[in-house]
């Protein structure tokens, strides 16, 4: 708004700079062209820096100058008395509230000093009708006066947003801090299994989620030592989701996802994954009430290892961005996409969903990778996605570390690609690997 201001004073300064040439008004030439470079410089210089003190002083001067000039020449066919009183306007919203009250008071002093003063009398004081010089400065006075009142109001209201802005601020940093509690999980070593993840969110409040189960056993062994560092927990299963929306709303949903898929996931663990998935599907319908959101995810349950002492897994996907599987045997990567006949996310209640479950032996150094579309989504300077395949390039990049150091490393090769360039969404990232037993 300011550049186009300062472009918009500038082309009328030429214009009337223009108009006076041939009008032989050389004075008048000279004053606006003045104003003209003052305007044009003040433009080049907000445009570079992104910086406004530069055009609150030149608008000052520009201002407290032709009032001078007004006072001396009369103005061009009364440009200058529209010019003077429009001038507690034009600075009501242009420039800080000292600002504006010392320019302006600073004008009715020259009004009243030309005008009201034996200078109205000297040379260097144009020629006003009397009852001009009698009414403009009050003129003026109540127009500055009833710009005060406005800019008043305009500073409370700017103050109060203020104060808004920073209680949202303040409250979304401790919803995010919660919410950031509520999730902490520790990721270690499963007994066959290394995994990794992590999640980035776009402000403090993630829109995206992560669980992982461990099996939960019914007879604890008498012999089992719990204090045996060396003894690793048994992995009953894992999700990864991303919801709808972003905000404090979208924070609160994903804690009660979580407990939901948490809950349903260890109460249905003798049952089919997709009837868990039915079920997940239709508490969270119920349990949101009328808030407008779903979401996509990924639910992955862990199964008996094969003859050969392969890992097994079974999953759902709810309308997730299809997971990547690494195949060590031929170092190959793949897209696992859902059956044609799958449809459906968790919570539209438009929408009666259709999962369908996906089987997947793992053997020893294969490794499935679950992800967010914040992760593939995000560009390079220039617009340029990263996409799938530029996801498993980096991913293949990266494979043969264990999982924590892939992942760190992956990040950090995102992070490159797009460089200055902001995300547009949370990402979230998990590495299974089947180590064997």
């Amino acid at each position: 708004m300011t550049c186009f201001i300062c472009i918009a004073i500038a082309v009328q300064g030429l214009i009337l700079a223009l108009i006076s040439l041939i009008d032989s008004n050389f004075a008048v030439v000279i004053s606006t062209l003045a104003y003209t470079v003052l305007m044009l410089a003040t433009f080049i210089y907000t445009r570079i820096t992104k910086k406004l003190n530069f055009f609150y002083v030149s608008a000052s001067i520009m201002v407290t100058c032709l009032t001078l000039w007004f006072l001396y020449s009369g103005g061009t066919e009364g440009f200058g008395i529209i010019w003077i009183a429009v001038i507690p306007l034009f600075t009501l919203y242009l420039i800080p509230y000292k600002g504006f009250i010392i320019l302006n008071f600073s004008v009715l002093l020259f009004l009243i000093a030309g005008l009201w003063t034996p200078l109205k009398n000297t040379t260097f004081v144009y020629g006003f009708t009397d009852v001009f010089k009698t009414r403009f400065p009050l003129l003026y006075f109540f127009e500055f006066a009833f710009s005060i009142f406005l800019k008043n109001r305009i500073y409370k209201t700017e103050r109060e947003l203020v104060e808004q802005k920073d209680m949202l601020t303040s409250e979304n940093k401790m919803a995010a801090l919660i919410q950031k509690s509520f999730f902490r999980q520790e990721v270690s070593l499963f007994q066959g299994w290394d995994i990794a993840c992590t999640c980035i969110p776009l402000a403090g409040i993630s829109g995206d989620l992560y669980d992982i189960y461990p099996k939960q056993n019914e007879e604890p062994s008498l012999e089992k030592k719990p204090d045996d560092a060396s003894e690793k927990e048994e992995i009953g299963g894992l999700g990864i989701f991303d919801s709808s929306g972003h905000g404090i709303t979208t924070g609160i949903i994903t804690m009660l996802a979580k407990n939901i898929f948490k809950q349903e996931f260890y109460e249905n663990k003798n049952k089919d994954i997709v009837e868990l998935m039915e079920k997940i599907n239709l508490r969270f319908n119920v349990e949101k009430g009328e808030v407008d959101t779903y979401m996509t995810g990924i639910f992955v349950r862990m199964k008996d290892l094969d003859a050969k002492g392969n890992g097994q897994i079974e999953f759902v996907n709810a309308g997730h961005q299809a997971p990547v599987l690494y195949r060590k045997k031929n170092g190959s990567f793949e897209l696992i996409n859902n059956s044609t006949l799958s449809v459906g996310a968790i919570g539209l209640s438009s929408i009666d969903p259709y999962y369908d479950s996906i089987n997947i032996t793992l053997e020893k150094g294969d490794e499935l990778i679950l992800y967010t579309d914040g992760v593939i989504n995000v560009c390079a300077p220039g617009g340029r996605r990263l996409g799938s395949q530029g996801f498993i390039n980096i991913l293949a990049s990266n494979i043969d570390k264990d999982a924590d150091s892939q992942l760190s490393d992956i990040i950090s090769d995102i992070a490159s690609f797009k460089g200055m360039e902001p995300s547009k969404d949370d990402m979230t990232i998990m590495l299974l690997r089947y180590q064997g037993l």
